[in-house]
């Protein structure tokens, strides 16, 4: 006695094919979902190395640029010191000029004073000497009675005559 089988509806048929299909549908979202996976670590994992490339790259970068500026801070820093040792030179080579300058004008002021002191006691021996000679024809001139001659009045010379002109005066002339 062979149990009998139910006869398979169409709308078990189709419920089995929909149920296949749903696993066949789950199968391949979790393949497809374990490959997005993969991949994703796989993009994440090459944009860490990217992002470490880059980063040791930008290092690289700044440690050459940090050299480079050292390199000219020292190149300028030369150039400075080398501007300030020839401006002080310079100075010092002025300031020797006019300590000579002023030594020159110097001595050359105590020679003309020395100059000038000659012939401020010539001229003051000079006056001296013209003074002692006025005051001697003035006492002279004073013992005479008036209409009698002096004896430089006889002699036909006038009382300038005597005078001596200092040398100084005559080199102008």
């Amino acid at each position: 006695m062979a149990e009998q089988r139910r006869p398979i509806s169409a709308a078990d048929i189709a419920a089995g094919q929909v149920a296949a299909i749903v696993t066949a549908a789950e199968h391949a979202a979790a393949d497809i979902a374990a490959r997005a996976e993969r991949e994703a670590r796989e993009r994440e994992r090459e944009g860490e190395r990217e992002g470490d490339q880059i980063r040791e790259r930008a290092r690289a970068e700044a440690a050459q640029a940090r050299q480079e500026a050292h390199a000219e801070a020292v190149r300028i820093g030369e150039l400075a010191r080398k501007e300030a040792d020839e401006r002080i030179q310079s100075a010092q080579q002025a300031a020797d000029d006019a300590l000579a300058q002023a030594q020159a004008i110097g001595a050359g002021l105590r020679q003309l004073a020395a100059t000038l002191e000659g012939q401020a006691e010539r001229i003051l021996r000079d006056v001296q000497a013209g003074h002692r000679r006025l005051m001697a024809d003035l006492s002279v001139g004073a013992g005479i009675e008036l209409g009698a001659e002096s004896p430089r009045e006889r002699s036909g010379g006038s009382p300038i005559d005597d005078l001596e002109v200092p040398t100084w005066a005559e080199k102008g002339s």
